[in-house]
């Protein structure tokens, strides 16, 4: 027996005028400047918010301001381009999709944002203080001092979305950027889905892919970048002495099946730490052609904790000496960024499950002063290639120094027999390492039958005494 549910007409009346209520509203953009767009947006806020459409085309823009309750949707074959007419910028905008405040904020589509930044290769200027030895290095092998810098009167950032809430991006691509590309900026609730990120990987200095600064609950997933500098990266900053207050942590990133590339660092928290930096997970993450897979760097008295690398596939190529990197693994190091910086710490921090080939040294060390604690390298599978360039820096695999509680569980390394490099030494150096477990872990020498042992242990005790 069938039963008919009958409405009276007036209550589909109200249920029709409900939906056409809330249906979209949608607001096209008419011409291809940057001035049109924001025009667009300005009346969709005027109208309680909707989506500002933009159709294909080129479209040159200074600065856009993203307004509350809208959404920036971008057909396929839309371009907007950032302007490199200084008189399209006014004093203050740092980028060319701008938001400060905003809450239910989206920029969607299959269009692009290019930042059509400009590169010259000119002789060194001065010296970078986190490669001092790698420079060095590379002027005694006779390689040109010069590298890629900026240029032009035009140097911003593509995305600056600060103190906004419920924010999408999804589906866009965002390249070429003379700074960083994506700049979160103590956000709340992020979303970002399915997005083609890219800078050139050979001059793009400075231009980070994703910068996570003091913002929580983001989550980035399904995504490709491929950037110079950092593809992901975490940080903290003292932005207070310009009337901020008090600095947010950056907690609660999940990052999760994307695929990286990085002149630098894929994976990359700090080194700007001035607070907090807690509960991350990387995920089912590939990672390709890149400098190194996984760094943190702890400078300005921050504790880091609470991060899980999970499931890493890595291949990993020396870059030109400017940027920083030598192909190995990991490298986790805690210091002070000037004498008077407050020291950090760095704690239950997990790898577990990654596997691929380096060309570097991987170092995990902690300061003269406070050890690393509780640091887990669980299913790691590594073998050491030769370096492609001919500044030669590798030494030993894997080296450990000043930790407390070092977890090294089924650790394999295995050398390349066809092409052996001179300096190479031990699969695993451990100096001054407190409450140490190892299990499953196995390594040779590079050199089977030479000086050097295939574990170094210097100053160590395990779990069961020294």
């Amino acid at each position: 027996m069938k039963i008919r549910v009958r409405y009276p007409l007036w209550l589909l009346w109200i249920c029709l005028a409900f939906s056409s209520a809330v249906a979209e509203t949608v607001y096209e953009v008419r011409e291809p400047t940057g001035q049109a767009v924001q025009s667009a947006i300005d009346t969709c806020t005027a109208k309680a918010g909707g989506v500002v459409y933009l159709p294909p085309g080129r479209y040159i823009s200074g600065p856009l301001w993203l307004k509350e309750n809208v959404e920036l949707r971008l057909e396929a074959g839309a371009v907007v381009v950032l302007s490199t007419n200084k008189a399209d910028w006014p004093a203050g905008a740092r980028a060319l999709v701008n938001a400060k405040g905003a809450k239910r904020i989206a920029i969607t589509g299959r269009g692009t944002f290019d930042g059509n930044a400009r590169w010259e290769y000119a002789p060194a200027r001065g010296q970078d203080p986190e490669i001092v030895e790698e420079q060095a290095t590379a002027k005694r092998a006779g390689v040109e001092m010069k590298r890629y810098y900026r240029k032009g009167e035009v140097q911003k950032y593509l995305f600056v979305l600060q103190d906004c809430a419920d924010v999408r991006l999804e589906g866009v691509t965002i390249q070429n950027a003379p700074l960083w590309n994506v700049r979160l900026q103590d956000c709340n609730r992020v979303w970002i889905r399915g997005i083609h990120l890219y800078s050139d990987l050979e001059r793009g200095v400075n231009s980070d892919g994703i910068d996570i600064v003091s913002s929580s609950n983001v989550l980035i997933s399904d995504s490709m970048i491929a950037t110079a500098d950092d593809a992901i990266c975490l940080k903290t900053v003292d932005i207070g002495e310009r009337g901020r207050g008090t600095i947010r942590p950056t907690e609660n990133v999940v990052v999760n099946n994307c695929i990286l590339t990085s002149s630098s660092t894929p994976m990359m928290i700090g080194t700007e730490t001035h607070a907090d930096i807690r509960h991350v997970l990387f995920s089912n993450i590939i990672v390709r052609d890149s400098n190194k897979a996984f760094g943190i760097n702890v400078q300005d008295g921050a504790t880091v904790s609470d991060v899980r690398f999970v499931n890493v596939s890595f291949e990993l190529n020396r870059r030109h000496w400017n940027w920083w990197g030598s192909a190995e693994v990991m490298k986790f190091v805690l210091k002070k960024r000037t004498p008077e910086s407050r020291l950090g710490r760095i704690c239950d921090i997990t790898i577990d499950g990654a596997q691929g080939t380096a060309r570097g040294t991987s170092v995990v060390a902690g300061h003269a002063d406070r050890r690393l604690e509780n640091i887990t390298i669980a299913n790691l599978r590594v073998k050491m290639l030769a370096e492609n360039l001919p500044d030669k820096r590798a030494t030993d695999a894997l080296v450990f120094e000043r930790i407390d509680g070092l977890k090294l569980l089924g650790v394999d390394v295995s050398w390349d027999r066809e092409k052996p490099e001179p300096k190479w030494g031990s699969a695993l150096v451990l100096r001054e390492v407190s409450n140490l477990t190892l299990q499953d872990v196995h390594g040779q020498a590079a050199v089977p039958d030479g000086p050097l042992p295939p574990m170094l242990k210097e100053n160590v005790t395990d779990r069961r005494g020294p």
